[in-house]
């Protein structure tokens, strides 16, 4: 057996390997992701479970801001819709395993914190083309999972030091097809199966999937365009080049975005980054 066989054998091992949720969190995203499965059943299994409901309550109170103060899940299914708080305990959920699952490695709040800066600028997007509000909170709870599958390598790779990010803007594109040459597989495939296996929403598994190849060959993944375009609303490029140079007109287009919504997305999200610092 080859390096490469021996070391994409130890990833699908580790992604294999990785805890299920607890039960009622399983059981309620099991129902989430099944397309015959309405918002009222939804809330029947939440509100037939005072524990879980409770908890989703006061997570949703926490994520959404305490300035919603949401007395009943109804509440906050109001505000929000019901799949990003179904979504959102499965997120938190995941967020636990990963600190527990992935704790070797050194530099593990690379992640965490790469992770928060794109949800940021999925939501900020997503508001920007007008999206209804729960699939806004989709798109952000997307970006918060997006690079899991680059933490399986590093623990299968037995690179627990080295840091957790370090794409260059230029091999965004590209890193993908590296990875795969060398590994059989790569990080954005990785996160799209721990995405699976944990029961989130297709279109996360997407996202997750095309966020480094949104556009190939004509062949256009939008999921995975708002989290690619996500991580240049979050950077800091003043002169303009890293925009120029990666972001096609074409993927733009697509997304039915202008240069003009890309710069007032930037410069949303640096002003919420400046209110954060305060």
């Amino acid at each position: 057996m080859n390096n490469r066989t021996e070391l994409s054998n130890r990833i699908t091992q580790l992604v294999e390997s990785l805890p299920l949720f607890p039960t009622d969190i399983d059981r309620l995203l099991s129902a989430a992701v099944k397309p015959s499965t309405d918002g009222a059943e939804l809330m029947r299994l939440i509100e037939s479970d005072p524990k879980l409901r409770d908890e989703l309550l006061n997570l949703s109170r926490s994520y959404f801001g305490k300035d919603r103060d949401f007395q009943t899940i109804a509440d906050a299914v109001r505000d929000v819709g019901i799949q990003p708080l179904v979504q959102l305990i499965g997120i938190s959920y995941a967020r636990h395993v990963i600190q527990d699952e992935f704790a070797s490695l050194k530099y593990l709040n690379e992640y965490v914190d790469h992770s928060e800066e794109v949800s940021v600028g999925c939501r900020i997007l997503a508001e920007i083309m007008d999206m209804p509000r729960d699939e806004c909170e989709v798109y952000a709870l997307a970006g918060l999972i997006h690079d899991v599958g680059r933490l399986a390598i590093l623990v299968a790779s037995d690179k627990t030091g080295s840091h957790v990010l370090g794409t260059l803007w230029d091999k965004m594109a590209t890193i993908v097809q590296e990875e795969k040459a060398a590994l059989g597989t790569n990080h954005c495939e990785v996160g799209s199966q721990i995405c699976r296996k944990w029961k989130l929403l297709p279109d996360i598994q997407e996202g997750v999937l095309r966020h480094h190849t949104p556009l190939v060959d004509g062949d256009f993944s939008f999921q995975g365009g708002i989290i690619f375009v996500s991580h240049f609303v979050s950077a800091s490029d003043p002169s303009g080049e890293i925009i120029s140079t990666v972001l096609p007109d074409e993927l733009f287009e697509k997304l039915n975005l202008s240069r003009a919504d890309f710069n007032r997305a930037t410069q949303i999200y640096r002003n919420r980054l400046r209110i954060d610092k305060l």
